[in-house]
């Protein structure tokens, strides 16, 4: 009875375990995801983007109509009065008098210079959107970089053990040769020393899983040792688009290329509001008055309405001259749109390169992991019957794990090169 309790409770034991390792378990999306809700650059940018909204209402308000309201009071010595001839001294007011006015006034055309304005602010809420987007693309690429650096970095540990491993195995045969007199010294001497370095190699492995699970945490918010549990393999997706399809989405959706996009309407809407200081200003207006005194029969309401124009005629030039500088930015504008294309395409161009470059260089390092394997095998065979040496063993070895650890950075360089290629097309 007691052995089955026993037994109970070590297997609830191990499936809570193997629960809580599930639930820690971390995919690439969870990453970014996760990286998304606690970076400071994408905080700072979700408030930028809320100061634009509030800077947008700010400018639509300026087309509203506009009320005023005023109240005061005054207090004389004497109530005002006149002397009539025949009558006498008549009151014609109080000495406490409150007065209350009201206006209200709606500018009906200012030449363009209020809506193209609430446009400029709009396209400014748009732009620092795009520029969040940017952000969050930017941190993507850092966080795919470092997830994959860490699988990277561990699948290089786990090669620099295996070469650790097949070293010692062959330096036991090669004690077992010298014990035998079968070899000389400076054989076994040698495999030693490659023993040594092997397991330096292995030391120096695991410094660098080491940093790139602390950079992935970083990046994630978390505690510098905090625990990494991700996938252990990178996956390999084919790229199945053009470079001409894949310039031509970047020019489309590219977030810089979309913010000068509305830097340059935003110029235009400015040549429109310096055009306007040349156009009448048009405004209606409402006036209510209302007078009370202490006497309530001292009372006087009233009120007023009309239609108003300004027009400023001249003012030495300056409305000219802030036309002309309107153009220029417009035209300057123009001209920064033209180069950034041109440097959006050659990012892309620079990406597919890379990523058909570490495609071909995995197919190469697939096949020569395959020949190394063999080499080793042959040349570990001819050792065991003496017409092999132990350099020739260890360079096998050395060649094999360097065709291993050459396929993982190429898978490794595919899947960021990839991953920089969208990034570059403006859709990661």
């Amino acid at each position: 009875m007691n052995r089955l309790v026993v037994t109970l409770i070590l297997g609830c034991s191990f499936l809570l375990a193997g629960v809580a390792h599930a639930a820690g378990h971390m995919t690439l999306e969870d990453s970014i995801r996760m990286a998304i809700e606690k970076n400071p650059s994408v905080k700072v940018q979700d408030q930028e983007v809320l100061g634009k909204d509030m800077e947008k209402r700010a400018r639509f308000s300026r087309m509203l109509p506009t009320v005023d309201l005023s109240y005061g009071y005054m207090r004389l010595e004497n109530a005002p009065s006149v002397t009539v001839p025949g009558m006498g001294e008549i009151t014609t007011g109080s000495k406490g008098n409150y007065e209350t006015d009201i206006e209200a006034r709606q500018i009906l055309f200012a030449g363009g210079a209020l809506y193209n304005s609430y446009k400029i602010a709009k396209n400014d809420y748009f732009a620092a959107e795009l520029e969040r987007q940017r952000v969050i693309r930017d941190l993507k690429l850092r966080v795919i970089g470092a997830y994959y650096g860490v699988i990277k970095a561990r699948q290089e540990r786990e090669v620099a053990k295996s070469n650790v491993n097949s070293i010692k195995s062959h330096l036991d045969v090669a004690n077992a040769f010298f014990s035998q007199g079968m070899i000389p010294k400076n054989d076994l001497l040698e495999a030693q020393v490659s023993s040594a370095e092997s397991e330096q190699n292995l030391i120096s492995a695991e410094k660098t899983v080491r940093l790139a699970e602390s950079n992935l945490n970083i990046l994630l918010g978390r505690n510098l040792s905090e625990e990494v549990a991700i996938d252990t393999e990178i996956p390999f997706i084919a790229l199945d688009i053009t470079l001409d399809t894949s310039l031509e989405t970047a020019l489309t959706n590219r977030q810089e290329i979309k913010t000068v996009k509305l830097q340059l309407d935003n110029a235009d809407k400015g040549i429109t509001i310096a055009r306007s200081a040349f156009m009448p200003n048009v405004a209606a207006t409402y006036a209510y008055q209302k007078q009370k005194g202490d006497d309530p029969s001292t009372k006087y309401d009233t009120w007023k309405t009309g239609i108003g124009l300004t027009w400023n005629l001249f003012e030495g030039g300056g409305s000219y001259w802030n036309l002309n500088k309107a153009r220029y930015m417009s035209t300057q504008v123009g001209y920064l749109l033209e180069g950034l294309k041109d440097q959006v395409s050659l990012e892309v161009k620079d990406s597919y390169l890379s990523v058909e470059e570490a495609r071909s260089r995995m197919v190469v390092a697939d096949k020569a992991i395959a020949q190394a394997e063999e080499y080793f095998r042959i040349v570990k065979d001819r050792y065991n019957l003496q017409v092999a040496t132990t350099t020739d063993v260890l360079t096998a070895q050395t060649l094999l794990s360097r065709s291993k650890n050459n396929l993982i950075s190429a898978q490794a360089d595919y899947a960021r090169s990839l991953a920089a290629l969208r990034a570059s097309m403006g859709t990661l």
